[in-house]
């Protein structure tokens, strides 16, 4: 048993191990690409201008505008050429088909950009980032405003929207009053100052706003909201989770399965023992499952030859009192007519009553050992509602004062079953009736989908609840409600459990509605199944 709870420990750590490195492995990934798409849409249109104004300038002034460039916006950039291009991956920037070339390093947080120069595929503007701070973002600004300003004013809306579309966030002029910008920041906008308004910190989505002074027009540029990126964002996170969570689940169920399925088989052996559903154990395999499974079929043969055991040496014991029973009745006989002894002697009537009681238990304990071996009977077709009526034509004369009463839901139904032990069955519940009723017994009959239910009642005291059960085992009386003086030997319903279990079904008892006293109710779903 320790090998299967080491096995058990140890594929939950595998998954722990397994799940872990998946969620890292996704989280990384998913940052990765998220980081490369957030790069494309806030710093594209920005590199886009860069390398536009790169290309406007040769030699020494296309040195000073890059190094103007590094100086407002705080990175470093470059002019050259790219021999890894293939561990860069291309993003579109516009409708032109501009490219930029990404490649994200979302462990380390930081990235590296390369745009092509038009003209000239072999160079490129390179720069390396490790974040968009808010310098970039002015920087964005100037670079708008200074492209606007090479175009006349009556081009400069449809410049403004053609960069619009290089960039993931909306570019606009807007009146200063429309802004949420406070006096102060107006006041710093009107003196040419550029503002950058922080807003929803506390939320999962924060972002800035940039707003510029457009020339002497009386609108503001206004670049925004620019979102700022978010590594691990809540709603990520729990999605991940959520789905290591479910793998490690699914782990755990593919682990626990097949101990589940030998655990059922095993339940499932044990609860057969002693039925005709009893099975020998199979369970593949050398662990300790496999070792307790042999174990159990161990233990059932043996007792499985016990009671084998047990039923021939009862069987046996039967078979040899008949002959000294008969013997004992013979001599009785053999005494009246030697010695003239009347026969109505209470002695002689008392000992007779006992010799025969003796052969009828020695007669249902026979019946009992031969019905724990139901292969040997054979089914037939016959009216089990005119053999029905014979027994009870047969048990009036003797108990006069019993009413009996049968229903059908049909005038004949023809069962295929053991005759001769389901007409005995259903005589030892009319016996058992008759002598514990007052003075009415019924025996319906229903028909349905689930085969045959035969109910016998009568207007009795009823059989305890917690006695419904035990009553159908050998030599069981009730003796509060069942008097021992009315006869019996405890075998009867016993036989009446069996014969049912031959048919594939059951018996219970319960409560009569219509007469107040016990109703026995017995199921048997072969007997209209030829």
């Amino acid at each position: 048993m320790k090998s299967i709870f080491f096995k058990i420990y140890s594929g939950i750590i595998i998954g722990i191990i397994l799940v872990a490195s998946f969620a890292y492995l996704s989280l990384e990934g998913i940052n990765k690409l998220r980081y490369e798409s957030y790069l494309v849409e806030t710093i594209g249109g920005t590199f886009s201008l860069i390398t536009a104004g790169v290309v406007r300038h040769e030699g020494p002034e296309r040195k000073e505008w890059i190094n103007v460039i590094e100086r407002l916006t705080g990175i470093n950039l470059e002019v050259g050429q790219l021999d890894n291009l293939q561990d860069y991956k291309p993003h579109i920037l516009n409708d032109g088909g501009e490219l930029i070339y990404i490649q994200a390093d979302a462990t380390n947080k930081r990235a590296k950009v390369a745009l092509p120069i038009p003209g000239n595929d072999d160079n490129f503007v390179l720069s390396e980032l490790t974040d968009i701070s808010q310098t970039v973002t002015r920087m964005t600004a100037l670079l708008i405003l200074n492209e606007l300003g090479r175009h006349p004013k009556i081009d400069r809306e449809k410049v403004l929207t053609s960069l619009d579309e290089s960039f993931g966030y909306d570019l606009k002029l807007e009146s200063p009053d429309k802004t949420p910008l406070d006096q102060s920041q107006l006041r710093r906008l009107k003196q040419g100052d550029i503002v950058v308004n922080l807003n929803d910190t506390s939320s999962s989505a924060p972002h800035v706003k940039v707003y510029a002074k457009y020339g002497n027009s009386g609108f503001v540029l206004t670049l925004g909201p620019i979102m700022l990126f978010q590594w691990n964002p809540v709603m990520l996170l729990a999605l991940i989770g959520s789905i290591a969570s479910l793998i490690l689940i699914l782990f755990g169920y593919i682990l626990v399965r097949p101990l589940e399925r030998k655990l059922k088989a095993l339940e499932n052996s044990i609860n057969n023992v002693g039925t005709s559903r009893s099975q020998p154990i199979e369970i593949v395999g050398n662990d300790a499952f496999a070792g307790m499974g042999a174990s159990i079929n161990s233990m059932m043969n043996r007792i499985t030859t016990l009671v084998e055991q047990q039923r021939q040496l009862t069987n046996d014991i039967s078979h040899e009192l008949r002959t000294p029973v008969a013997r004992m009745l013979f001599r009785i006989e053999n005494i009246i007519d030697d010695t003239d002894l009347d026969e109505s002697n209470g002695n002689i009537e008392g000992m007779k009553r006992d010799i025969n009681n003796l052969n009828k238990m020695i007669d249902e304990i026979l019946t009992c050992a031969k019905l724990d071996h139901p292969q040997q009977f054979k089914k037939r077709n016959f009216d089990i509602i005119g053999a029905t009526a014979e027994i009870i034509k047969d048990l009036s004369p003797q108990h006069p004062d019993v009413n009996f009463s049968q229903t059908a839901d049909e005038a004949k139904i023809v069962v295929y079953a053991e005759e001769v032990m389901l007409i005995r069955a259903i005589e030892n519940l009319l016996i058992n009736s008759c002598r514990y009723c007052k003075k009415a017994v019924s025996i319906s009959f229903l028909t349905n989908s689930s085969g045959l239910d035969v109910y016998v009642e009568d207007d009795g005291l009823g059989i305890p609840e917690e006695y419904r059960d035990s009553i159908f085992h050998p030599f069981i009386r009730i003796d509060k409600s069942r008097n021992r003086a009315l006869g019996g030997f405890g075998l009867g319903l016993s036989i009446v459990q069996k014969v049912a279990e031959l048919h594939q079904g059951k018996v219970e008892a319960g409560v009569s509605r219509s007469l107040g006293g016990a109703m026995f109710s017995m199921n048997l779903p072969s007997a209209l199944n030829q």
